[in-house]
C-alpha cells in the first residue's frame, strides 16, 4: 500500500483543494478506503486502466463523504466542481447513482466522443448551447441524423469531410436546406453518437433513438 501511497494523496489533494495531512486528514482515510474498494471491486475482464477506475471511486467516495459533512464544506470546498478543465458531464457522473463500473464506461464513452467532436472543431459547450430549444425541431434533426449515420456512404462522407452531405442527404429526404444549415452542429454531434454505437450517451444527451420516420423520402 505505501507505494501507493503519493498516488492516493495527489488524488485526495486535487479534489480537495487542499494539503493532506496523512496522520490527521479525514479525507485521506476516504480515499484509502476508497483505494482499497476499487480493488475489490475491479473488474479486468473489461479491459479498464485501474487507476483510472480508482480515481473515480476516489472521486465518489469523497463526495458521498462531503456531503454527509455539510456544515464542513465551507471549510473543505470541493474545487473539483469548480474546475473548468473538468468535463461537464463527469461532474453528473459523480452526482448519479449509477454503479461505479458504468460510470467508468460512460467516462470512456464521452474522452472518445469529445475526440471525434473536437475533429470536428466541436466543443460540449457549443454543442449544449446550440442544441435545438423546440422539442419538434430536436426530434428532426436526430431523426435526420440517424438517416446519416444508417447510410454507410453518407456517414463515410461526414467523417471524411467533416461536413454534412447535405447534396446527398437533400436527394434521400425532403427537407428545407435551412434546416439542415440552421442546425448543422446539433445533427452531425447526434450522428456521431449513432454512427459510432455510443449508446450510453444517449441518455445524458437526451438523443434517442427516434420512434416513427415521419421524415418525408424523396422519390428522386
Amino acid at each position: 500500500m505505501n507505494s501507493n501511497t503519493p498516488y492516493i494523496i495527489r488524488t485526495v489533494s486535487n479534489l480537495t483543494g487542499k494539503y493532506v495531512d496523512v496522520e490527521n486528514s479525514d479525507e485521506f482515510s476516504v480515499g484509502l478506503a476508497a483505494f482499497n474498494e476499487a480493488i475489490d471491486s475491479f473488474d479486468e475482464g473489461k479491459n479498464m486502466f485501474f487507476f483510472k477506475f480508482s480515481t473515480l471511486v476516489i472521486k465518489r467516495r469523497l463526495t458521498d463523504y462531503a456531503r454527509h459533512n455539510k456544515k464542513h464544506c465551507h471549510v473543505y470546498p470541493f474545487t473539483y466542481f469548480e474546475d473548468k478543465n473538468n468535463s461537464y458531464f463527469e461532474q453528473i457522473h459523480l452526482k448519479s447513482e449509477i454503479d461505479l463500473q458504468n460510470t467508468y464506461e460512460i467516462s470512456r464513452e464521452i474522452e472518445l466522443y469529445e475526440q471525434k467532436l473536437r475533429d470536428f472543431g466541436i466543443s460540449l459547450e457549443h454543442l449544449a448551447k446550440c442544441a435545438p430549444k423546440h422539442k419538434d425541431s430536436k426530434s428532426l434533426c436526430i431523426k435526420i441524423a440517424k438517416v446519416i449515420a444508417d447510410n454507410k456512404e453518407l456517414f463515410s462522407k461526414l467523417e471524411r469531410t467533416r461536413n454534412i452531405p447535405k447534396t446527398e442527404l437533400l436527394k434521400l429526404l425532403k427537407i428545407n436546406k435551412k434546416t439542415i444549415e440552421r442546425n448543422r452542429t446539433f445533427i452531425i454531434a447526434a450522428a456521431l453518437i449513432f454512427g459510432n454505437d455510443f449508446n450510453l450517451l444517449k441518455d445524458f444527451l437526451d438523443i434517442s433513438e427516434p420512434g416513427g420516420d415521419n421524415i418525408e423520402r424523396s422519390t428522386k
